[in-house]
């Protein structure tokens, strides 16, 4: 996958780089002012980074708002699954040089059984946070606020997660819909984004009680 990215340079102008899979280049030269930026490894799921990069890229360079919903969407099941894999494992005290096929087998199979993303965030949200998704979600509102225009605070954030942001990408993976307007975009890549905010407090949340227990 390619992934066009912007650095921000000293001097106030963007560097922009493209991206080939996930092999970063060690530095970045601004064309403006000459100036070299050397880069480091981001910490986290780089894979999922670059993935709502380009979604973020076809929203609002591209202006395709079906692409944009199906890589952000990706993102956010991507990492999902991520950090399901990484606790699963850390909480079975697997190092990674030693997971086995069976023990990745069991993890996956754990995971496909969660046949809803309702059920999935349930479930990853008790993994990290001892609670579901709801409860851990209004504790935090901090990264949705801004972003849940229309929620009917009388249901759940899961359900309107799903509607709003889930829901469209499988009218295109069901049901052949890639006539989405601006308006569509501009609503789901926000709420991706909150979403995956969410998702890094749960790992914070997990990371902060093992690491508790160490002391």
């Amino acid at each position: 996958m390619k992934c066009p990215i912007t650095i921000p340079c000293n001097c106030g102008k963007a560097i922009n780089l493209q991206i080939t899979g996930t092999d970063l280049p060690e530095q970045a030269t601004c064309s403006a002012c000459g100036h070299t930026t050397h880069l480091m490894q981001p910490l986290g799921n780089l894979a999922v980074m670059l993935i709502l990069e380009r979604a973020r890229w076809e929203l609002t360079t591209n202006h395709d708002v079906t692409m944009t919903i199906l890589l952000g969407t990706m993102a956010a099941e991507a990492q999902m699954s991520w950090l399901y894999f990484k606790w699963r494992a850390i909480d079975d005290k697997v190092l990674p040089h030693e997971q086995t096929a069976a023990h990745k087998t069991k993890w996956e199979k754990e995971w496909s059984d969660m046949r809803s993303i309702g059920e999935r965030l349930d479930e990853l949200s008790r993994l990290l946070t001892d609670t579901n998704f709801d409860k851990f979600a209004q504790q935090n509102m901090k990264w949705l606020k801004n972003h849940i225009d229309g929620f009917d605070r009388a249901t759940s954030i899961k359900t309107f997660f799903q509607d709003q942001v889930f829901e469209r990408r499988n009218q295109v993976i069901h049901y052949g819909n890639i006539d989405f307007e601006e308006a569509d975009g501009k609503k789901c890549y926000p709420l991706i984004s909150a979403l995956l905010e969410l998702l890094k407090a749960m790992d914070k949340q997990k990371y902060e009680k093992v690491f508790s227990k160490t002391q």
